[in-house]
């Protein structure tokens, strides 16, 4: 199989929402309460350029990064199973696309839940650091880890 990234349209959300991995969905539900189709669409619309990962046509992951404060931005990814289908690419183009990212913000954060261990790895070998682990964390104050990269 082969992937490609786009510029993400709202469809996507839809798309990632409706198959997304059980990691992801419980993630949302612990930090905000909400459904997957609301955090997709509130990504979608925060970003500066969402950007959508395909396998064939079929959208599979979503991300993106938004303004905090100047040069500050939060970054986020959401998927499906069907990355699993691109895994050895998509780590191979995880770093470029997080270089693309970098672009407007010096750093990008955000939160993980601490159940959410293949983003856990992943991030690590972004080159994030994680720099707190907060005991109760959003709705359902559940330990999440913080982390930032700077560059």
């Amino acid at each position: 199989m082969i992937g490609s990234v786009r510029d993400s349209v709202l469809h996507d959300c839809q798309v990632i929402a409706e198959n997304i991995r059980e990691d992801d969905r419980r993630e949302i539900l612990a930090m905000s309460g909400g459904e997957p189709l609301e955090a997709m669409v509130s990504g979608f619309i925060y970003s500066d350029n969402p950007r959508t990962v395909l396998v064939g046509e079929t959208p599979v992951a979503m991300f993106g990064s938004g303004e905090v404060e100047p040069g500050v931005g939060m970054v986020w990814l959401l998927g499906t199973e069907g990355i699993e289908d691109i895994s050895i690419q998509f780590l191979r183009e995880s770093k470029h696309w997080l270089e693309q990212l970098h672009d407007n913000y010096e750093m990008l954060f955000n939160y993980v839940d601490e159940r959410n261990t293949v983003h856990i790895k992943w991030l690590k070998w972004l080159g994030f650091k994680f720099i707190n682990r907060h005991e109760q964390f959003g709705v359902e104050n559940r330990p999440f880890f913080e982390f930032v990269r700077i560059n």
